[in-house]
């Protein structure tokens, strides 16, 4: 089968720093994970997932690499289960799933990397992140078929403050190519939810005046690019 990565998993794949250890969570076909194998930085990879036919087809392919010794699988829900390692890669799952994935596993915060790629409800991830003290060190913004994705790598480093944007887009990918163009497409949204929430009397104050000021931070960052 072709392993070749589209530009969102060649871009988590390359967030993955040099290191002993690595899960690659909800992997799929583990092609993020061979690619890992194929580089040489990693020494041990545990590729994981909840359904037995996914992780069937991650082994066959695994094996069809030549990296049995390197990646060994593991049939689980999110990290349950698993030992500590130096990075973890979650890709592909809800904003929220994977928020819930990391607060559920206690050596996360030991982590020398979490490469995060989330499908929905990124704020969501990023302020959890914040709110758990993790910096976002870096931040990626790729397309792909016309979609943008973006890949967060993570560490734990006990407080991180931070001001409204940085639910929407962390300071790290303020430098990336595509950081205006996604910049304005978050506050084309933000813009229209708020106009239609007001409309339909579906706001408290405190509630506005929230989504005002996130609105606000982000037209003001916006400026500077």
């Amino acid at each position: 089968m072709n392993r070749e990565l589209g530009p969102r998993l060649l871009a988590v794949a390359s967030a993955v720093p040099s290191c002993e250890s690595m899960v690659d969570c909800g992997c799929d076909h583990a092609y993020v994970s061979i690619h890992i194998a194929e580089s040489g930085r990693v020494g041990k990879i545990t590729a994981s997932d909840i359904n037995e036919g996914p992780l069937k087809n991650a082994e066959s392919e695994i094996a069809s690499a030549g990296f049995e010794k390197v990646i060994k699988t593991r049939l689980t829900d999110g990290l349950c289960g698993i030992d500590a390692h130096e990075c973890v890669v979650i890709a592909g799952m809800g904003g929220e799933t994977i928020a819930e994935i990391i607060e559920k596993t206690d050596w996360t915060k030991e982590c020398k990397a979490l490469v995060l790629q989330p499908m929905t409800k990124v704020e969501i991830l990023r302020e959890f992140l914040y709110r758990e003290g993790f910096e976002i060190y870096r931040e990626d913004i790729v397309t792909e078929s016309k979609h943008i994705y973006n890949i967060i790598s993570a560490r734990y480093v006990g407080t991180v403050p931070y001001v409204p944007y940085e639910k929407y887009i962390s300071r790290a990918a303020l430098s990336e190519k595509l950081a205006a163009e996604y910049t304005d497409a978050i506050i084309e949204r933000l813009s229209r939810e708020l106009r239609s929430r007001v409309a339909a009397s579906a706001l408290s104050d405190e509630e506005r005046e929230r989504r005002e000021n996130d609105l606000n931070s982000l037209k003001e960052m916006r400026e500077k690019l």
